[in-house]
């Protein structure tokens, strides 16, 4: 006797219901990508100088502790330094048209400070990372070194971020002590990079980077282990339970 009301309006109702749904969780989505996007939290400090001039880099630089991922002499040619065996740098420290090596800026013999790679003022320069897991944990640490004076402050910025000076020589006198960046970050990828880019005063002078060493500091833990410490846990909860 009485029409229904409802028997047109709810044929809509459900895919009406699963497009904002879908269009929720594909807002959801993008937001958990850039979420997660990788980022290295960036310190710096000196890396210490000897020699007569200042010139030969100082041993215990670099920390070595966990598993060696990479080791790049950037710029120059296959070098052991501090027990590590620095690979030839060529190729990887990547920048716009003007980007090269430099060899024998400082004194011949002085490893790792002698070699390094360039870019374009105004250009930041970028180093890729390969071979990461997703997950774990990792310490990059980068030697920029440089044997001018800073005149106007010679300083260089990781991802953006100031670092501090990289240039600390008088000239004619002393090289100075350079700077060693230390950054960690949790790899989201397999491959993650980092930019460098260095200024006189507020003038960007390009990219300059000597050397790169990786090191996984921290794994994730296998499925078995995960599993064991969660049964375990379950096992304690229960107890306490009885």
């Amino acid at each position: 006797m009485f029409a229904n009301p409802c028997k047109c309006r709810h044929n809509n109702i459900q895919p009406i219901n699963m497009k904002i749904k879908s269009s929720i969780l594909a807002v959801s989505l993008i937001g958990m990508t850039a979420a997660n996007a990788a980022s290295i939290v960036w310190s710096s400090g000196p890396a210490s100088t000897s020699g007569g001039f200042g010139e030969v880099l100082d041993t215990g630089l670099f920390n070595t502790t966990g598993t060696q991922i990479l080791a790049q002499n950037v710029g120059g040619a296959a070098v052991t330094f501090d027990t590590i065996n620095f690979a030839s740098g060529t190729g990887t420290f990547t920048g716009t048209a003007g980007a090269g090596d430099f060899s024998g800026f400082h004194q011949a013999g002085q490893t790792l400070s002698q070699d390094g790679s360039f870019t374009d003022a105004g250009t930041a320069g970028t180093f890729n990372i390969t071979g990461l897991t997703d997950g774990n944990t990792y310490r990059v640490q980068a030697l920029v070194f440089d044997g001018r004076g800073p005149t106007a402050g010679r300083t260089v910025s990781f991802d953006g971020f100031d670092q501090g000076a990289y240039a600390n020589g008088v000239d004619g006198v002393t090289w100075g002590s350079g700077l060693l960046v230390t950054g960690t970050f949790v790899a989201d990828a397999a491959t993650q990079n980092f930019t460098v880019e260095a200024f006189n005063g507020a003038t960007s002078t390009g990219a300059q980077l000597n050397a790169v060493t990786v090191f996984e500091t921290a794994a994730v833990p296998e499925p078995s282990s995960t599993a064991l410490l969660g049964l375990g846990g379950l096992a304690l909860i229960l107890r306490r339970r009885k």
